[in-house]
């Protein structure tokens, strides 16, 4: 397992374009890689980004401001999923701004726009699945705190053929615990700590820091702070052939 603090991470914030980034596992790369790839974008007023794929499957966490990706809102806090060579977009940030996570277990080679021209010679055989979660609300701190037992919410369903694929979020008051869900079966997940706080090995994580947990590690229990914790787990897909050799050479 692999944990980050965002609030270690976060003084980190630098200008990239018209917004901002935090690199929270990896770095900036235009070569493809094996390790985590994650991090914060902080789009500014009405800026657009062009539809596009990426090289490995992705998450995105929409966790403040508003906008669109495609046809779909993206209102904070909303889940998207999007397999390797899957074309999406545009993201488009309302006027007050959005901000997302970028979650990978593998390191992107850089986003390829759908105007490049033959772009369809880049593309790599995909089950193209493309999904956007159900909105989720935050409860407000003396809600959590003294919530009474531990709910598990799914907000996007595992489908048929989707190998694992899935968004589950975890609600619990003060001191509570409950196990993680199984890797079996599933290309491994990221924990995102959404509201109150994560205990982990004896330290404390506050939002929005992630646990990364692989494919062949058992499923961890997660174990809330005195103000209680919500957290949101995306499960990848089982890698296919492509998301397997990715950074193996």
């Amino acid at each position: 397992m692999q944990i980050v603090s965002y609030a270690e991470k976060e003084p980190q914030r630098f200008k990239r374009g018209r917004g901002w980034k935090v690199n929270l596992f990896g770095q900036n790369s235009d070569v493809p890689g094996k390790e985590l790839q994650a991090f914060r974008i902080d789009m500014s007023s009405n800026m657009q980004l062009d539809s596009h794929f990426h090289i490995v499957d992705q998450f995105q966490i929409f966790i403040a401001g508003s906008g669109v990706i495609g046809r779909d809102r993206a209102d904070m806090i909303t889940a998207h999923y999007a397999d390797h060579h899957t074309g999406y977009g545009p993201l488009v940030a309302d006027g007050n701004g959005m901000s997302y996570l970028t979650l990978r277990s593998k390191t992107d080679a850089g986003l390829v726009k759908l105007s490049t021209p033959n772009v369809r010679e880049q593309l790599k055989p995909t089950k193209r699945r493309h999904r956007v979660s159900e909105k989720v609300v935050l409860s407000i701190p003396p809600v959590l705190e003294h919530r009474e037992e531990v709910t598990t919410e799914t907000v996007m369903p595992e489908k048929p053929g989707d190998d694992g694929m899935t968004v589950k979020v975890y609600r619990m008051g003060s001191g509570m615990e409950t196990r993680a869900p199984d890797t079996d079966g599933t290309g491994g997940y990221f924990v995102i700590v959404m509201n109150g706080s994560l205990i982990h090995d004896g330290a404390e994580y506050e939002p929005w820091s992630l646990l990364w947990v692989s494919k062949t590690e058992a499923a961890p229990v997660l174990k809330a702070g005195e103000k209680g914790l919500e957290a949101m787990v995306t499960v990848f897909p089982v890698w296919d052939e492509w998301m397997q050799q990715v950074g193996e050479d």
